[in-house]
C-alpha cells in the first residue's frame, strides 16, 4: 500500500507524502500490506500474535518483580500499538493475557484495522468522492471477520435441561444481533418516549452536534486537520461525548431532566457527528437550547462556517409529523437501510446518493459500510438518554405469568406491558406497550430511582485469566420491599464444539455466546485440537505449537521475589510436604 501511495502521491501533496514517509518508516507494528498490495491478513496477525506473546512469556520467566514485569511488558504494548490489559485486573490475569497468543490475535488485529482506516482517511481514499465511511480493503476484510464469526457460531450447538438444541448463530439471531428486532426494537422504545411525552405535555426537539474542523480530514484537503494531529473518529467521538458530559451536568444543575436518544452517525471522512432526539418539559425548552448550543460551540466556536453546521436544531411541532417518524431515517439507514429507499447525505455543501458498491462478488451497501465502519472504530451507533432502566425491560420479557400472578400491582403493569402477544385474533394479539411500561417505573426521569429494580446475584467465575466477580441478573424486584424478588427463566446450557462437551451455567436465555471462562480440552473424538499458547513454553521451529505444558501462574509465583521476612520457597516445599502434626 505504501509503495503504491508513494508513487501516486509523491512529490505533489506535501501533507499526504509525510503520511506516506510515515507508513515506510514504521519497522516497529505490523506493516499494513504485503510485498503485492494486498492488505495484511490472518496469518501474518497471527504470526506477530505468538511472537509477541512469546516475547511477553520470556520477560515473566526473566523477571522476578510484579512491577518490572508489567513495565516491560507494557513497552512491549506500547511498541506494537496495543493498548495493556487493564490495570484494574489482578498480576496474575494481566500475565496470563499478555502471554496468551488469542489476547495478542484480537488486539493486533484491531490495533492494524483502526491503523489502515485512519491511514486511508488522511490519504483521503475515505471519503464521498473515493469510498465512503470505511475503504474497500476495510469493508472486504470486516466482511471476512463477520462470515468467520458467524461460521464459528453455527459450528457450535446449544442444548439446555429441557432438551432443546440450537446452534449459537440461532440463538444470536433472536437478540439485538439480528438486525430487523433491533431496529424494531428502537423504533419502539422511541415512540414509547413520544407516547409518554404527548401525555404529559413535553416539547420533543431534534439535535444535529458536529464536531469542530480539526476532526474532519474533509477527503485529506484540510490543513487544519493535519495541524491538529489528524485524530481518528475515536478521538471525535470521545470530544463529542466529552462535549455531552458538560451539557448534562448543566442542565442537571438547574433541575432540567431531557430523555430520548443519541445516534452517532459517520461523515464520509469517517468522523462521527450526533443526532439526538429529545424531549423536555416546555419550562425548560428555552434553557436547554442556549445550554446545548454554548457548550456545542465552545471549542471554536469562531470559526467560519460554525455557526451554520455546527449546531442544528429542529422543534417538533404537533400535527406537523411524529418525532418517532422523524428519527426512523436515521436509525433505519445505520442499521440496514430498510425503507429509507436513496441513501442521501449532505457533504462540501452539496447532497449526495451513496450507490452501493461491488467488489468481485461482494456487494456492500451505505448502511453495511456504517456497520462496518462502527465495528472497527468501535463506537457506539444508538443510546438512549435517561429515560427507564432498559434492563429491567429486558429482563420482564424472561418472566412467567405465573412468576408475577401475586406481585404488586406495577410488577403486573410493568410485566404486561413487555409482553408481546401474536394473534391472529384482533382480541388476543397483543404489541408490548414502552410506554406503558415508562408509567409502571415511575415516569420518564426517574432514571435509576425507578419504582422497579433489576435484582442482581454476586457469583464468583472462573474466567479464562483469572477468577472474577460476576453481578448476574436474576429477576426484579420493587424498590419499596428489595428482599421480594420475582425470579426469572434461566436455563444451564451444555456448549458442544467440535466434539467437546462442556456443561456451562448460562444467565440468559438469548446470551449464549460460547463461555469466556472455559478452556476446551483435547479428547479422542478431536484428535487434530491445538493447545492454546499459553500451554507451554517451549515451541515446535517449524509451526510454533508449544511442546510443553507450563503453568504460566504457578511459574510467577515460584519465581517472584520473596517479601522480606517470608519463609524461603525450600521451607514452603518442607512445610507442605511435612504437614504440622505428621
Amino acid at each position: 500500500m505504501a509503495a503504491a501511495v508513494n508513487r501516486m502521491f509523491g512529490g505533489l501533496n506535501v501533507p499526504r507524502q509525510r503520511v506516506v514517509d510515515a507508513v515506510l518508516a514504521d519497522d516497529q507494528r505490523l506493516p499494513l500490506a504485503d510485498q503485492y498490495g494486498a492488505m495484511t491478513g490472518p496469518g501474518a496477525i497471527s504470526t506477530a500474535a505468538l511472537q509477541a506473546a512469546r516475547e511477553c512469556y520470556e520477560v515473566c520467566s526473566r523477571l522476578h518483580d510484579a512491577h518490572a514485569i508489567k513495565a516491560a511488558i507494557d513497552a512491549i504494548c506500547q511498541r506494537r500499538g496495543v493498548l495493556p490489559p487493564d490495570d484494574k485486573k489482578t498480576i496474575g490475569g494481566y500475565i496470563a493475557r499478555t502471554a496468551d497468543h488469542a489476547w495478542w490475535r484480537r488486539a493486533l488485529r484491531k490495533e492494524l484495522m483502526r491503523r489502515f482506516e485512519h491511514t486511508s482517511i488522511q490519504l483521503g481514499l475515505t471519503h464521498v468522492r473515493a469510498d465512503p465511511y470505511v475503504s474497500r480493503e476495510t469493508c472486504l476484510a470486516q466482511a471476512a471477520q463477520n462470515e468467520a464469526n458467524q461460521k464459528a457460531l453455527a459450528a457450535v450447538t446449544a442444548t439446555n435441561e429441557n432438551g432443546d438444541v440450537y446452534t449459537l448463530a440461532e440463538l444470536a439471531a433472536l437478540g439485538m444481533g439480528n438486525k430487523t428486532l433491533r431496529r424494531g426494537e428502537l423504533m419502539l422504545r422511541i415512540r414509547g418516549f413520544e407516547e409518554v411525552a404527548d401525555k404529559m405535555r413535553h416539547v420533543g426537539m431534534f439535535w444535529t452536534i458536529t464536531c469542530p474542523s480539526k476532526y474532519h480530514s474533509v477527503g485529506g484537503t484540510n490543513a487544519k486537520y493535519t495541524e491538529f494531529g489528524s485524530p481518528t473518529p475515536r478521538d471525535a467521538q470521545a470530544y463529542l461525548a466529552d462535549a455531552w458530559k458538560r451539557i448534562r451536568s448543566a442542565l442537571h444543575r438547574r433541575g432540567i431532566r431531557p430523555y430520548g436518544f443519541r445516534i452517532a452517525e459517520p461523515h464520509t471522512d469517517g468522523c462521527p457527528h450526533w443526532h439526538m432526539l429529545l424531549f423536555v418539559t416546555p419550562e425548560h425548552q428555552k434553557m436547554m437550547e442556549l445550554i446545548i448550543t454554548i457548550y456545542a460551540m465552545r471549542e471554536d466556536g469562531s470559526e467560519a462556517g460554525a455557526v451554520q453546521n455546527r449546531v442544528k436544531l429542529v422543534r417538533i411541532e404537533a400535527g406537523k409529523g411524529t418525532a418517532a417518524g422523524y428519527i426512523a431515517k436515521y436509525v433505519s439507514k445505520n442499521i440496514d437501510g430498510a425503507g429509507v429507499g436513496d441513501h442521501k447525505v449532505f457533504e462540501d455543501g452539496g447532497t449526495y446518493i451513496i450507490a452501493p458498491d461491488l467488489f468481485g462478488n461482494m456487494e456492500f451497501t451505505a448502511s453495511q459500510r456504517v456497520t462496518y465502519w462502527s465495528q472497527v472504530w468501535g463506537i457506539r451507533q444508538f443510546q438512549q438518554i435517561g429515560g427507564v432502566p432498559v434492563g429491567v425491560w429486558r429482563e420482564f420479557r424472561r418472566l412467567s405469568a405465573e412468576s408475577v400472578r401475586n406481585a404488586p400491582e406495577p410488577i403486573r403493569e410493568a410485566y404486561q406491558a413487555a409482553q408481546k402477544v401474536e394473534s391472529d385474533n384482533p382480541a388476543i394479539a397483543q404489541r408490548a406497550d414502552f410506554a406503558r411500561f415508562i408509567r409502571a417505573m415511575g415516569g420518564p426521569t426517574v432514571g435509576r430511582q425507578a419504582t422497579i429494580q433489576l435484582a442482581k446475584r454476586v457469583e464468583d467465575v472462573e474466567g479464562r485469566y483469572e477468577q472474577v466477580e460476576a453481578h448476574r441478573p436474576v429477576g426484579v424486584y420493587l424498590a419499596a420491599q428489595p428482599h421480594a424478588v420475582y425470579e426469572s427463566t434461566r436455563y444451564r446450557w451444555t456448549i458442544d464444539r467440535a466434539g467437546v462437551a462442556l456443561a456451562v451455567p448460562r444467565t440468559g436465555v438469548n446470551n449464549c455466546s460460547p463461555a469466556p471462562w472455559t478452556r476446551i480440552q483435547p479428547t479422542t473424538k478431536n484428535k487434530n485440537f491445538a493447545p492454546a499458547f499459553d500451554a507451554g513454553r517451549s515451541f515446535h521451529p517449524d509451526t510454533g505449537v508449544p511442546v510443553e505444558r507450563v503453568d504460566q501462574l504457578a511459574q510467577y509465583r515460584r519465581h517472584k521475589k520473596r517479601p522480606a521476612g517470608a519463609p524461603s520457597a525450600h521451607l514452603l516445599h518442607l512445610q507442605r510436604k511435612y504437614p504440622e502434626g505428621h
